[in-house]
């Protein structure tokens, strides 16, 4: 059961990258910690499946030419 107001932020490609927890929406709608907590209780798993965007490493031949380009 997903409940309003627990809403996952994604980036372009569908990976969840954040959670956004609406505190008003829970308030208004009498939402109480023990059914959020239940709720998120795949929270660990979430985290361990996050995308992590992989920094591209510089080569040596990339290294070469940004220090060719460096001014004395």
């Amino acid at each position: 059961m997903m409940i309003n107001g627990i809403n996952f932020i994604t980036d372009d490609k569908g990976n969840k990258k954040a959670i956004l927890l609406d505190l008003i929406l829970f308030k208004k709608e009498g939402i109480n910690a023990d059914v959020i907590l239940k709720e998120l209780a795949c929270l660990q798993q979430l985290i361990d499946e996050a995308s992590v965007e992989n920094k591209s490493i510089n080569t040596w031949d990339q290294a070469k030419e940004k220090l060719k380009n460096l001014k004395p």
